[in-house]
């Protein structure tokens, strides 16, 4: 995760905003709390900020969380997966972390 952070500020600084989508236990970071390390989620906010996150409802599910669960200052948006597809699809670059 710390990777895909970093990965994210630095496409900010090309502005090259990313687009963020949390599934499975990824969704964990975007409960409140999550990070110890304070630039990891300065990192997370400002991706949240200037480009969006969003979340996957299938994921929440499976952790019996909702949106009402995760930070409310990031404003992740869910999507569905046919969402996702089209997202990626018009991508010019995709990396799973």
């Amino acid at each position: 995760m710390e990777e895909g952070l970093r990965l994210s500020a630095a496409m900010l600084g090309m502005n090259r905003p990313p687009v963020l989508v949390f599934v499975d236990k990824g969704v964990e970071c975007l409960r409140p709390g999550a990070f110890s390390d304070t630039g990891l989620w300065d990192y997370l906010k400002a991706s949240a900020d200037l480009a969006g996150v969003y979340v996957l409802p299938q994921s929440l599910r499976e952790l019996r969380l909702d949106v009402g669960d995760l930070d409310s200052g990031l404003k992740a948006m869910p999507v569905d997966m046919s969402r996702l597809a089209e997202m990626a699809a018009d991508s010019d670059v995709v990396v799973a972390l």
